[in-house]
């Protein structure tokens, strides 16, 4: 668990010391989204692929290879930055190094579905994950600003590699908690993508994961516009503080009633408490209005991956798992971009509408999709 923290503690620090680093050396919020977006994008396509493979061969075997990939790159990277190299240059090598790196929440996902013995204990893990993450997102964001604007621009980036690479390859040395692997003659079945209900929450977590990605750029915009700069990782930060109550919350709760439904009533708040965002001008306003719909993601996030882990087989947790990642990680990258030009056409209070209008979609395509999530009310999860 405590591996798995640091490990995956850079998923709050990327995107935004990105922005930091390229508006501070170009300039230009759209091509600060747009190269956070191409991480996020190549990432997104590959996690599941990669996380397939830790599936057949074993977490230890696949970590040390895509960390040393990824952490090469995010230097390589910065540094070409840093030289005001060709932008295209800079967008390919950042690109690899999203691609190769490693999908370390599922990592851990998958290792607590196999450790804990009942449905409660996996509701707990589950929400004890959420609240780290969480937790990530509370301390990331102001330390990546605070690191990038007070101090260096590019060290936000630098911590990142440096935490990426002390807590993965200490996760890859724990060998006895991972998912018992598969090797290539054991290897059947579909993909997790194609097994019924799984898709529908593909679609959720690319609408999720544009709410995240859209609001982290704005938040950067809208600080600025107001001249308070250093308070951006505050606002983001809010955020997270209200997810991670919501999931302390629901980690003591042992529920009683559907999961498909405490899916359907998480994403009708989810969507309801972004509706304001637009309509808001200061920053004492925003800051609240971000920590009361930070209340409603824990329960998304925390149902989604339950989800998820009723509906595919064991050998499939990793790449299942990978999946909700990956629609996180295309909506947070087209959003990103979406919103970097929104903003630099329009100002950042306009750009709130990507949020909104993503926020309503994940319920729409919650409530058109509801009868492929009950299929995970009344089954145990399926064997291969």
């Amino acid at each position: 668990m405590f591996a798995g923290l640091i490990a995956r503690f850079p998923i709050s620090m990327y995107g935004l010391g990105a922005v930091l680093l390229v508006q501070s050396r170009y300039g230009s919020y759209f091509k600060a989204g747009l190269l956070s977006a191409a991480f996020a994008i190549s990432w997104a396509v590959i996690a599941p692929f990669t996380s397939r493979l830790a599936d057949r061969y074993g977490q230890s075997k696949m970590l040390p290879i895509q960390l040393s990939i990824h952490v090469s790159t995010l230097l390589i990277t910065v540094f070409l930055i840093v030289q005001n190299a060709n932008l295209v240059l800079i967008l390919i090598i950042f690109s690899i190094s999203g691609a190769s790196q490693p999908a370390i929440g599922s990592f851990v996902r998958a290792r607590w579905k196999k450790g804990v013995r009942n449905d409660q204990e996996q509701d707990t893990a589950f929400a004890l994950e959420s609240v780290l993450d969480e937790v990530i997102f509370i301390f990331g964001p102001p330390l990546v600003t605070f690191l990038c604007v007070v101090f260096y621009d590019i060290s936000g980036l630098i911590l990142a590699a440096i935490l990426i690479t002390i807590g993965g390859f200490w996760l890859a040395s724990q060998k006895k908690t991972q998912p018992e692997f598969h090797v290539v003659g054991e290897e059947q079945g579909k993909s997790a993508i194609r097994y019924k209900g799984v898709f529908s929450i593909f679609l959720v977590y690319i609408l999720l994961g544009a709410v995240f990605g859209a609001a982290e750029v704005i938040a950067v915009a809208f600080s600025r516009e107001k001249g308070s700069p250093q308070l951006a990782g505050a606002l983001i930060a809010a955020w997270s503080i209200g997810s991670l109550v919501a999931g302390i919350t629901m980690g003591a709760i042992h529920f009683k009633n559907k999961l498909s439904q405490r899916f359907l009533i998480a994403s009708v708040f989810f969507a309801a408490s972004l509706i304001p965002l637009p309509f808001i001008s200061t920053m004492p306003a925003l800051f609240v209005t971000l920590l009361i719909s930070g209340l409603a993601i824990s329960p998304v996030l925390i149902t989604g991956y339950t989800l998820i882990g009723q509906l595919v087989p064991q050998n499939r947790l990793t790449e299942g798992f990978a999946w909700a990642n990956t629609g996180a990680g295309l909506g947070i990258a087209l959003a990103s971009a979406l919103a970097g030009w929104v903003i630099d056409d329009s100002g950042a209070q306009v750009a709130f509408w990507v949020v909104t209008v993503a926020g309503l979609l994940t319920f729409a395509i919650t409530l058109s999709t509801y009868q492929d999530l009950k299929r995970a009310d009344s089954r145990p999860p399926i064997s291969a």
